[in-house]
């Protein structure tokens, strides 16, 4: 099972990322890190939100995801070299890329593993994603309120954040802390702008929403955003791990 952000290609990059300046920071460490690798893919490119600033700083970057909307709005950016494709079933040979950016794209697959293992075998060196370093009560209070109407928010997969207690990542970088303000937040839960939302009926998720706007209304809460790369042999170990396995 795959989730395809079709849907949400309209307001994607209204309700994901942090602020823009963080944004900035995050990118131009990025592209200090990258420097020195040949070819990039970038998996669930989704609307180029990376593609795109890392193919303006003269990245060579191949875009994949399996979303037409989301690639849509990616070329209205000028986004180069996108394929619609699965990452599961990626179509390149072993080793066509020096590295690979992958964020926020496993834990919409339940074959999550099979994707981290097809990134792995057409990249050379390192994979690349982010990491939000909070508490997240509102989320916690969210999926509770859930249960007591009989529903439940499920991811398919792992996030790629979770996988930095799998295997081990060469690098976690701070790149800044901010303040998350949960109104924001509240009203992106409102128009369910969350694929763990979409099966919730709009009834319930209302109702749970009004709730938390009484009990979380006005706050901020505070939250860092780290970069994390991981080692490619490392983590084609622990896919082998489970290959065997599975």
């Amino acid at each position: 099972m795959r989730i395809s952000f079709d849907r949400a290609a309209e307001f994607y990059d209204k309700t994901r990322g942090p602020p823009e300046p963080v944004m900035k920071q995050l990118i131009n460490r990025l592209v200090n890190e990258l420097k020195g690798y040949g070819n990039i893919i970038d998996a669930g490119v989704g609307t180029g939100r990376f593609a795109k600033p890392l193919q303006d700083s003269g990245f060579d970057i191949v875009g994949v995801d399996i979303a037409r909307a989301m690639i849509d709005k990616a070329v209205e950016k000028g986004v180069e070299n996108l394929i619609r494709g699965d990452a599961c079933f990626l179509p390149f040979k072993d080793n066509s890329f020096s590295a690979a950016v992958c964020v926020h794209i496993l834990h919409l697959l339940s074959e999550w593993k099979g994707a981290l293992h097809e990134i792995c075998r057409v990249t050379q060196r390192i994979m690349v994603s982010i990491d939000y370093v909070r508490r997240d009560p509102v989320r916690e209070a969210y999926n509770r309120l859930l249960k007591s109407y009989g529903y439940e928010s499920q991811r398919l997969g792992k996030g790629e954040w979770e996988l930095k207690d799998l295997v081990k990542p060469l690098k976690s970088i701070f790149i800044a802390a901010y303040d998350n303000r949960v109104d924001e937040r509240l009203a992106h839960l409102s128009e369910r702008a969350y694929s763990s939302q979409w099966e919730i009926p709009e009834e319930v998720n209302n109702k749970v929403v009004d709730e938390l706007k009484r009990q979380f209304g006005g706050r901020v809460l505070p939250q860092e955003l780290r970069l994390l790369i991981w080692g490619i042999n490392d983590l084609l170990a622990y896919c082998s791990d489970f290959t065997e396995t599975d």
